[in-house]
């Protein structure tokens, strides 16, 4: 069982109709210049909401401009309590295992904070975020950790991991993170397992779910993860600045109190007394901002309404179509080739001859493609063990048509010869 279903046949395809229709309903798409709507292969780094999302953060702020704040907050209280209802139908949660924070990295963080005393099993393939988190609480003697390798070998998953959670230091509580798709790789998480793995000795499982959510069907229970987290702004199509930490009820009743907690996540029962929520509530601040929340749980609804199976459908069909283009025009394939469970993450090993990645992607931009660079900063561990300075990321979605695809192969042909010169 990979971490997403990314090929669900069972799902219905999507009829030309369908797809043009949703394209109508995505503000920010568009087959026309290339100057007023980019071709868009960074999904993965921020995807295009749907005009439900917009609406509901300019409800918001109407209401905010015309109410003021409290009174704002007053109208749309049962909207804002709905939003943890839509995230769990999303994911197969319950809404009190639910919370809301301002970033995927956040969330993780914050979770991790609440582990006390842990070892962390971590791979080559942790987020940039969650890894420096990991060395800076190490370098303050908060938690330990140890690095394992997740890329296909001899050796599964379950058993390297079992191996790692045998060598924890006695008096640590184990805990095991992994990114359901990586950021620098799109195979999914092989997941069979896992979860009875690190129950078995113990321990708590992390799943980072940022490239998974929205690309395809993600159950948390059937994953058996104790701590789910994911941004809004990837391919769930939701805003930026919003992200979700689910807890299972393991998770709930293990983890203590976060170190940041404040007057949303306890209560202040004395001058020298505080009783956290047992809920997830004990996760989240006081401060958000309401727009950011009421687009989230728009989102959640949003991809609920279009069906994560037949997303998940679509964007293998997509990815095949893109890896065939890239294949027929250039030689190029993709470092996911072959492998089974690919995602709609594709990653290249750009040619020496095009120079920096970083800068070939802002060339890209300026020919109207979006693609991403991913470096050192933010998968250095996955690029290290890799032998690699850095991948180009394509990131498609169930939107992207054969002229995003041509557009895309033309901006790379413009670009080599431009090099070649």
């Amino acid at each position: 069982m990979p971490a997403i279903a990314t090929e669900p046949v069972a799902a219905a395809p999507f009829t030309e109709a369908e797809l043009a229709r949703l394209r109508r309903d995505t503000p920010a798409w568009g087959a026309g210049s290339h100057l007023a709507h980019p071709a868009h292969f960074a999904h993965g780094s921020a995807s295009l909401p749907p005009e439900p999302v917009h609406a509901q953060w300019q409800a918001w702020l109407e209401a905010e401009r015309t109410l003021g704040t409290h009174r704002a907050a007053e109208r749309h209280a049962g909207a804002l309590h709905a939003v943890r209802d839509s995230v769990a139908r999303l994911v197969n949660a319950q809404p009190h295992q639910v919370a809301l924070l301002g970033s995927a990295s956040q969330a993780w963080a914050t979770a991790m904070s609440a582990a006390h005393a842990p070892h962390v099993i971590t791979t080559h393939d942790e987020y940039g975020a969650n890894a420096l988190y990991l060395l800076n609480a190490a370098r303050q003697q908060r938690l330990g950790f140890s690095v394992i390798g997740t890329r296909p070998g001899a050796t599964p998953l379950t058993q390297r991991l079992d191996h790692a959670l045998r060598r924890v230091p006695a008096g640590r509580r184990p805990v095991v993170s992994l990114a359901a798709v990586p950021t620098a790789w799109g195979v999914a998480t092989p997941m069979d397992g896992v979860a009875r793995c690190v129950h078995a000795h113990g321990g708590l499982l992390f799943l980072d779910a940022s490239h998974a959510v929205g690309q395809g069907p993600v159950d948390m229970q059937a994953l058996g993860c104790d701590v789910l987290v994911f941004p809004t702004r990837k391919w769930l199509r939701g805003p930026r600045g919003a992200g979700v930490l689910c807890l299972s009820e393991r998770a709930l009743e293990t983890l203590g109190t976060p170190d940041a907690i404040d007057v949303a996540g306890a209560q202040w029962l004395d001058a020298e007394h505080l009783r956290p929520w047992s809920d997830a509530r004990r996760f989240e601040g006081h401060e958000f901002h309401p727009g950011l929340r009421l687009a989230l749980g728009a989102a959640c609804d949003y991809a609920l309404a279009v069906d994560p199976a037949r997303i998940a459908r679509q964007n293998a069909l997509v990815r095949q179509r893109l890896a065939h283009a890239l294949h027929e025009r250039f030689g190029w394939q993709p470092l996911e080739a072959g492998l089974p469970d690919r995602s709609a993450l594709l990653t290249y090993r750009l040619p020496e001859a095009f120079g920096d990645g970083a800068a070939f992607v802002r060339r890209l931009a300026d020919a109207g493609v979006h693609a991403s660079f991913v470096g050192p900063q933010h998968a250095r561990w996955a690029l290290e063990a890799a032998g690699l300075p850095g991948v180009l990321r394509l990131t498609p979605h169930y939107l992207t048509d054969d002229d995003e695809i041509a557009r895309l192969v033309q901006a790379i042909e413009t670009t080599n010869s431009r090099v070649h010169r």
